[in-house]
């Protein structure tokens, strides 16, 4: 289907009829020319027949006629908006010392933007329902305008931010608001709301979602009936308002996530577990006013709204706002204790320093984070949210060191692990490696219950044949001999130890460096001075090492003995703090240790990184050389059942079996003792 052909620019939108020379009124009547407008779904042609001498019905001409007029406007605004002022460059924008005039420059660019806007959609309709095949010229304008909308939201943005220092300058005590705009912690791109729609009706149940769907080809028909001087450009603004209202429902309607909760419990005859709907609303409410309070992009939208309908309904929100994603962590676990604590007393005016209150869209926040030890049923509902963050952040298996950021102490991180062991978090890739079928993860999740925090677990296990010396090339300097080569590296463990005096730690530690036969054990306590550590035993075996000594050929059953001195490559302490070393073969090789690398800077991604409290970091190597660490760590793991009084003796399956299960049974119920009698949990 193709629209009238006209010159560029010529007769489009004039509302003149054209009466063809020699139709009769009657030819007229019997062959009447359909409309050839599509209707909002952009698919249904419109039933109603052509007015005389046009191509359109009357009511489409009508609305033809005010969309080409308003988008024509707003193209001559924009053409005249940015005639003679190119739009400030970030540079330009870092020298702007006054916040009225910065903020006058922010409003210039919001006119220009939404100037752009209107003429993009007008075009757009006029493209998709108009005129199916339109000239290069609108198509260029459109890329054009594309373009355009991009750079002005980025130097909205940035001018945004400028004002916002400016604001910080003028106002003293707001300081506390710089360290968070700009988080380096992630690579995440930011969000688009168009993106957050998008990932929302993904969440949503079918009747919500065709709630905001498009109108039905019946509706359209219907809706072509209405007044013709209906603003197209405007409806359709509109219609992006009502789906991000209609997305952001999980915020602005408490009775939205009740609807979710018991769709989601539909088909069970018995629920695993309750949940307070107006708690999580809360969450997703306080959690949105952070984001909103320290992200500069959506700070000065929020200066004169009441709510969050107040904000979203305004034409300022759009969807092409753009939200940070790697903000979400700090701040959602400050909005999980706000919540909780509203569960209590319908408010958190007084939940902390009043200094740091601040009242955004109807509530109260905190900009500072709380500091105080996160509850068991905060770390739960920080975790455990079946709604967590609309599935934004969806988070890989590897994610451990962004939650240790929100642990204020120790307990926190023994805590948050715990329930990681419950099944709440997926388990580190470092302990769901396998080797011959078995992996690491169960004796984690016991370490992670009895209080060892685990971080890396690494081996280099070596099949049969690479097991013992192994023939090289070269010949000995003994007739008939040749040079043969044996190595041995061993696996381990690294993690931490509450720093502070504590019973259990005292005695795990006294377990593990009575049986050297298993383990050899290299701890280091943040407070002690310099690099001094405690080595047991005091002549612990290296991670790696070789020897090389001469021998007749023979074959691999009947392999010499291996002799002479061991040369060590990597120590029990360089597995801390790293060391380079030539390896066999002439070749340097360097290896980086945990604290050197922790001190370094370039920790990224590592479990500690975050962390805002000593601890006692401990290294335990395997004895038995070239072995995988599940071996180890069952080991280590088997120790800290017995040390919790859960087992005696050497270790055995069936023990370790029947210890397994009572441990995670007291611990389970332990961690979970604040949820009501009539709820019941099941790690599914």
């Amino acid at each position: 289907m193709t629209g009238h052909t006209r010159k560029k620019n010529k007769g489009k939108g004039n509302g003149k009829r054209k009466t063809p020379s020699g139709l009769s009124s009657q030819s007229k009547d019997v062959d009447q020319i359909p409309c050839s407008t599509l209707e909002e779904d952009e698919m249904t042609r419109c039933n109603q027949p052509a007015e005389e001498g046009f191509e359109r019905c009357e009511v489409h001409q009508a609305q033809y006629r005010t969309m080409y007029k308003k988008y024509k406007e707003a193209s001559e605004v924009v053409d005249n908006i940015k005639s003679g002022r190119e739009l400030p460059t970030k540079e330009q924008i870092q020298r702007y010392t006054d916040l009225h005039f910065t903020l006058d420059k922010a409003r210039w660019v919001r006119k220009y933007l939404e100037s752009i806007r209107v003429e993009r959609t007008g075009r757009m309709i006029h493209q998709n329902r108009f005129f199916l095949k339109v000239d290069d010229g609108h198509k260029i304008r459109l890329k054009v305008l594309a373009k355009k909308m991009v750079e002005a939201v980025d130097t909205l943005k940035d001018i945004q931010a400028r004002a916002l220092d400016l604001y910080i300058a003028d106002n003293p005590g707001t300081e506390w608001m710089k360290p968070v705009q700009s988080p380096k912690n992630f690579d995440d791109e930011p969000i688009s709301t168009e993106e957050i729609v998008e990932a929302a009706q993904r969440t949503l149940p079918m009747d919500r979602k065709n709630s905001a769907g498009t109108l039905s080809a019946s509706e359209n028909s219907t809706r072509s009936s209405a007044l013709a001087d209906e603003d197209l450009i405007d409806v359709k603004h509109q219609s992006l308002k009502a789906k991000l209202l209609h997305v952001f429902e999980i915020i602005t309607d408490p009775g939205l996530i009740a609807h979710l909760l018991r769709g989601a419990d539909s088909d069970d005859s018995e629920p695993t577990f309750g949940v307070d709907p107006s708690v999580l609303h809360n969450i997703f409410q306080q959690y949105a006013r952070q984001i909103m309070f320290h992200e500069s992009d959506f700070f000065f939208r929020t200066l004169d709204k009441v709510s969050f309908q107040d904000l979203i309904l305004d034409d300022d929100f759009s969807s092409k706002t753009h939200a940070n994603s790697c903000l979400g962590l700090m701040w959602f676990k400050d909005a999980v204790l706000d919540a909780l604590e509203m569960s209590k007393r319908g408010h958190v005016a007084n939940f902390g320093r009043l200094s740091s209150r601040h009242k955004v869209l109807g509530g109260w926040i905190y900009s500072c984070a709380h500091t105080r030890p996160i509850s068991h049923e905060a770390w739960w509902a920080s975790i455990f949210n079946p709604l967590y963050l609309l599935e934004l952040l969806k988070p890989p298996a590897d994610v451990e060191n962004r939650f240790v950021r929100l642990c204020n102490n120790f307990d926190d991180m023994v805590n948050f692990l715990s329930f990681g062991a419950l099944g709440l978090l997926p388990p580190s890739t470092f302990c769901s490696r396998q080797h011959d079928g078995v992996d690491a993860i169960l004796p984690r999740k016991h370490l992670s219950l009895s209080g060892v925090v685990i971080a890396d677990m690494v081996s280099s296990p070596m099949p049969p044949p690479m097991i013992g010396p192994i023939p090289t090339t070269r010949r000995g300097r003994k007739p008939g001999c040749i040079v043969w080569l044996e190595m041995e590296t061993r696996g381990y463990v690294f993690g931490a130890l509450r720093n502070e005096p504590d019973s259990f730690n005292d005695a795990f530690l006294r377990e593990l460096r009575a049986r050297p036969d298993l383990f050899q054990v290299v701890t280091r306590s943040e407070t002690d001075p310099g690099r001094d550590v405690e080595i047991s035993p005091t002549d612990a075996l290296p991670a790696m090492r070789y020897r090389q000594f001469e021998a007749p050929p023979a074959r691999a059953s009947n392999r010499p003995t291996g002799s002479g001195d061991w040369m060590v490559l990597r120590s029990a302490v360089d597995v801390l703090y790293g060391t380079r070393c030539e390896m066999p073969g002439g070749s340097n090789q360097s290896f980086f240790g945990y604290l050197q690398t922790l001190d370094s800077g370039n920790n990224k991604g590592w479990f500690f990184c975050f962390k805002k409290f000593p601890v006692k970091y401990i290294v335990i190597l395997d004895t038995v050389p070239n072995r995988h660490h599940s071996v180890l760590a069952k080991n280590v793991a088997w120790v800290a059942l017995r040390v919790r009084g859960y087992g005696e003796g050497e270790f055995e399956s069936r023990k370790y079996a029947r210890a397994s299960d009572k441990f995670f049974q007291k611990r389970a119920k332990e961690l979970l003792s604040w949820m009501p009698d009539n709820w019941h949990w099941d790690a599914r």
